[in-house]
């Protein structure tokens, strides 16, 4: 069976299969992404309560209600993610722009370009990554075991 096709169908198909690749593979690596990033600041935030769960709940005991020892906590992690973002973005930038330096001009002509939509959705992400972590750090707050602190010496 023979068949004849055109040049411009052929590069047309072409281009539609490496469309479709792409979108699949930058799906693929932007859930990697999130979900590195959901990890990282609820890891960090888990750390934090953790090394301070003995003065929280000494706080607690002295009076301060469970909202003033959220704010202490959670204003901790805010500040932390603020100045950890343009730190990330800068790195970022600086990675695209070393990855695309490896490509093989010859082979392949991928330019490398970082745009505002791209920082725009890595701190939307970020920024969601936080307030899930912020959530759950929360939810462990209100569970101090403030009896155990009232018995230690």
């Amino acid at each position: 069976m023979l068949s004849v096709t055109s040049a411009q169908d052929s590069l047309k198909k072409m281009n539609e299969q490496m469309d479709q690749t792409v979108v699949v593979m930058t799906l693929i690596l932007t859930l990697f992404a999130a979900v590195i990033a959901v990890g990282v600041v609820y890891n960090n935030a888990r750390v934090t309560l953790s090394v301070r769960n003995r003065d929280l709940a000494s706080l607690r005991v002295l009076g301060l209600t469970r909202g003033e020892i959220s704010t202490i906590l959670l204003g901790e992690l805010v500040v932390q993610v603020l100045l950890a973002l343009p730190i990330g973005l800068y790195f970022g930038h600086r990675m695209v722009m070393a990855l695309g330096g490896m490509v093989d001009p010859e082979r392949y002509r991928l330019p490398a370009v970082t745009s505002v939509q791209t920082y725009a959705f890595a701190v939307v992400v970020t920024a969601a990554a936080a307030l899930v972590s912020a959530w759950l750090v929360r939810r462990r707050l209100n569970r101090l075991d403030l009896i155990g602190v009232l018995k230690m010496r």
